[in-house]
């Protein structure tokens, strides 16, 4: 028996070949006909490259090492292994494959195979040469019995694969335009294929592994949920009824612009991203939920979707089925799937494995939500990446309450305005004569500082709901402590980004319940910026530090929301204020640049004492970002370096995690904080390490998953700089987990933190910059 895999299941290098052409297969029949660039001879490249892929794992290396996994059994291996994909393009047949094909489409399958696992370790000639004539060659009547092949397989190794794979920068250098998409196009969804195949069980169909729900129509669900509910709204009709467009959308918070976007995505495969993981989950409950849309071929993808879905209410029965869940949305199989970008938009880094996610994307429809929250090195990717989707024929839509007028310059810059593509700014009039669904919702005043407002906070308190943010975590703290002398018992509540998972998932709970129109108790919630995107939160007043104006119109967003506060009236005296002294202001620099903090600012002093409006805001927007007003910002330099940097990018020198760890701009660690959950995951470490050995693998992957899940309940993503400053200064004691599995998790008992306030860590001005 010659194996390929030993887990989930025990399979055949036979039968894991079959599986990966029949995942070729489900991807011709479900989608082969939305990618336009491609003809029913270049499916043919795919299958082909599907047929030889693992065929470096007849190698009695590879065969060695995979048989003492097995049998479980601690062997001395003695021969060296090499990467099978190597091997296995020494059998492929250059001239064959030349005759029947162009060269450039023999070297893309002889590429597709030989890279379709991504390796640290490069391809070299002798190497590869010397173990197939030491464990190869010996093998190849077996191969031709096992592999149905659509050539004879020679005995001779055949040089012109193995200098193709050894030499792939400077061949793909010199391939024109379309046969450098044809190449992602056929090894990205190689890729899919491959990985459908090894994660399905035994026995299985696998379909749902690559595929679901090829037929299901979100638009017509969608429509048909309105319509029974409410009834849709001018944006709604304009995205349905444009489907086959490209689209920029220009449309005000509370519009039903998630509606509208899945309405435009129709019958076919859909990804909408948002800036936050909580919104995403949000979003998700009500499309998949009982009581929303009812889409249940939907997916949540990011770093915590598994723990999301195991606390929805009435989500997923077990633990089991919520892993499945989250298995087959990582494999990019479900219909829909809601992603944070990093997940998604790798791919215009140019990353080792890039190919799936575009191959994907080039047969779907990409949603960009709130485009405006991402910071300008990240815009300038989504762009770039938008740019490479619509040169495959995949369909894309940017949907935003403000637009600046630098992202749409870019858009127009690299081609993507083009007769397919239509722009619209969609706003409720807020005309209240004319309109009463959604009059005027805010009148601004600005106010100097936060003690000026105090007394104004303390009144309203009594009678209404009150919703207080500000810049950092730090600033929060210093606010809720002041509000705690002031208010003498009144409702407080504290929000931030430094709490445990544990503690703050019930307080984001806590908070959507407590704003809400049918909720009447009066109280006063401290929040940083995760409240301005990530919560369906309604408040009858706002005091807020300056930003930038697209953040803080987002934070207008979270006041009079639906327009029904004050008897669904226009508010007649302020109900948004702005602390505009910018000495006192937290997060200047750190988080928002000074010079567009004040240019905004400058434009709403007009407004001083007066009502705002959605086109205000919007034309307050494209103004203060355009080109002309960040001349001599970090900004501005910010984006278009991004932008040099990206049409100079070379292909495949990052690793996946490198890619990763630049769209979620990582410079944090997970921090256990605290003496009392210091304990507690160390508890639950002990457990994970006494797992029995003898258990099934599968269920004791699932076991360490599960506890996985729980030990980062206890953690906090702390800014690594930040952690080093204070335990330099205050000299306290930064430990990590001795274990290999949590050697990534960091605690220290000696910093403070309570469930009341969050953690607590000295702070510099340099470093203060969390939320």
């Amino acid at each position: 028996m010659y194996y390929a895999k030993s887990k989930p299941d025990v399979l055949t290098i036979a039968e894991h070949t079959s599986d990966v052409v029949a995942a070729v297969q489900c991807l011709v029949k479900s989608y082969g006909n939305e990618i336009s660039f491609f003809t029913p001879k270049d499916f043919e490249l795919i299958e082909i490259a599907a047929l030889y892929h693992d065929l470096g794992k007849y190698s009695d290396s590879f065969q060695n090492v995979i048989r003492a996994s097995i049998d479980k059994v601690q062997k001395r291996i003695t021969e060296s292994n090499y990467p099978h994909n190597y091997l296995s393009t020494a059998i492929i047949p250059y001239g064959e494959l030349k005759r029947i094909y162009s060269k450039e489409e023999a070297e893309i399958v002889v590429l597709t195979v030989g890279f379709h696992h991504e390796r640290d370790i490069q391809p070299k000639e002798d190497i590869i040469l010397r173990f197939h004539h030491d464990y190869m060659a010996k093998h190849v009547k077996t191969i031709q019995q096992e592999i149905k092949l659509p050539f004879d397989v020679p005995e001779k190794v055949n040089r012109y694969s193995v200098k193709t794979v050894c030499n792939r920068q400077s061949i793909i250098s010199r391939f024109e335009q379309t046969n450098w998409y044809k190449y992602i196009l056929v090894k990205g969804l190689l890729q899919r294929a491959d990985h459908a195949a090894s994660a399905k069980r035994k026995g299985e169909d696998i379909s749902c592994y690559v595929e679901e729900d090829v037929e299901s129509d979100v638009a017509q669900r969608t429509k048909t949920y309105l319509e029974n509910n409410y009834t849709l709204r001018p944006l709604q009709h304009f995205t349905y009824n444009n489907q086959h467009k490209n689209i920029v959308l220009i449309a005000q918070t509370g519009s039903g612009k998630t509606e509208a976007a899945l309405l435009w995505i129709g019958k076919k495969k859909g990804f909408i991203t948002l800036p936050l993981r909580v919104s995403l989950n949000a979003m998700y409950d009500r499309i998949r939920g009982d009581n929303g849309i009812h889409f249940k071929s939907t997916g949540l993808l990011h770093s915590a979707a598994l723990d999301h879905l195991l606390n929805a209410e009435n989500e997923v029965d077990s633990f089991e089925q919520s892993v499945v869940l989250t298995d087959h949305t990582r494999l990019l199989a479900k219909k829909l799937t809601l992603s944070t970008i990093d997940q998604l938009f790798k791919f215009p880094l140019l990353y080792r494995g890039f190919e799936t996610e575009l191959a994907t994307l080039a047969y779907s429809k990409v949603v960009i939500d709130e485009i405006q929250a991402y910071d300008a090195h990240i815009v300038a990717i989504l762009i770039r990446g938008l740019e490479m989707i619509h040169q495959l024929g995949g369909q894309w839509m940017i949907m935003t309450a403000t637009l600046p007028e630098i992202f749409l310059d870019e858009l127009k810059n690299k081609g993507l305005l083009d007769e397919q593509t239509l722009v619209e700014t969609m706003l409720i009039p807020d005309d209240r004569e004319q309109h009463k669904e959604m009059p005027r919702r805010h009148r601004i005043q600005l106010c100097t500082t936060f003690e000026d407002a105090i007394h104004q906070i303390s009144t309203f308190a009594k009678t209404s709901k009150v919703l207080i943010v500000v810049n950092t975590v730090k600033q929060a703290l210093s606010v809720y402590d002041r509000l705690t002398e002031e208010l003498q018992g009144n409702e407080l509540h504290l929000l931030h980004s430094q709490f445990t998972q544990k503690d703050r998932s019930p307080k984001e709970q806590e908070i959507k319940e407590f704003a809400q129109l049918n909720n009447t108790t009066p109280g006063v919630w401290v929040t940083t910026q995760i409240v301005e995107a990530s919560l369906d939160v309604d408040f009858d007043y706002l005091f807020t530090e300056a930003a930038t104006p697209d953040a803080l119109f987002q934070r207008f967003g979270r006041c009079n929301r639906k327009g029904m506060r004050f008897n669904g009236e226009t508010p007649t005296t302020p109900n948004v204020f702005i602390f505009t002294d910018l000495n006192e202001v937290s997060g200047l620099e750190t988080i928002y640049e000074r010079a567009i903090v004040e240019n905004g600012l400058e434009k709403l002093s007009s407004f001083d004492g007066e009502l705002i409006g959605e086109l205000e805001k919007t034309e307050i927007v494209a103004q203060t970002f355009s080109k002309k007003e960040l001349v001599g910002t970090d900004y501005l330099q910010k984006f278009e370096q991004a932008n040099k940097e990206l049409e100079n990018m070379r292909a495949f020198e990052l690793k996946k995690e490198e890619a990763q760890k630049i769209l979620r701009d990582i410079q944090s660690c997970l921090l256990v904080p605290g003496q009392k959950n210091y304990e507690i995951v160390m508890k639950l470490i002990e457990r994970y390490e006494h797992i029995p050995k003898a258990i099934d693998p599968v269920k004791k992957s699932k076991l360490r998953k599960k506890l996985r899940l729980q030990i980062e309940q206890y953690t906090i993503s702390v800014n690594q700089r930040r952690l080093k400053f204070t335990a330099e200064n205050e000299h306290y004691s930064v430990g990590t987990f001795n274990h290999r599995d949590f050697s990534h998790i960091r605690y220290s008992t000696d910093v403070l933190y309570s469930e009341q306030r969050g953690l607590e860590l000295k702070l510099d001005e340099k470093f203060d910059n969390f939320y």
